[in-house]
C-alpha cells in the first residue's frame, strides 16, 4: 500500500503542475511543450486527478475489509 500512496502523491503533484502550467499559459499566452490550447492541460490534469480519486477510494475500501 505504501507504493500506492507514492503513486497518489506523484499523480496529484503532476495534476497540480499541469493546472499551474495551464494558468500560466492562459495569462501570458506562452506555449509549453508545443501545446496550442490551454484546455489541453486540464484534459491531462483531469486524468491524473481521476487516478488519484480512484486510488484513494480503493485504499479506503481495502482498509475497511481488513
Amino acid at each position: 500500500m505504501k507504493y500506492l500512496e507514492y503513486l497518489i502523491w506523484i499523480a496529484g503533484i503532476l495534476a497540480g503542475l499541469l493546472m499551474i502550467l495551464g494558468i500560466i499559459s492562459f495569462i501570458f499566452s506562452v506555449r509549453f511543450f508545443g501545446i496550442n490550447h490551454v484546455v489541453n492541460y486540464y484534459h491531462v490534469a483531469n486524468s491524473f486527478l481521476l487516478v488519484v480519486v480512484c486510488s484513494i477510494l480503493y485504499m479506503k475500501l481495502k482498509g475497511e475489509k481488513d
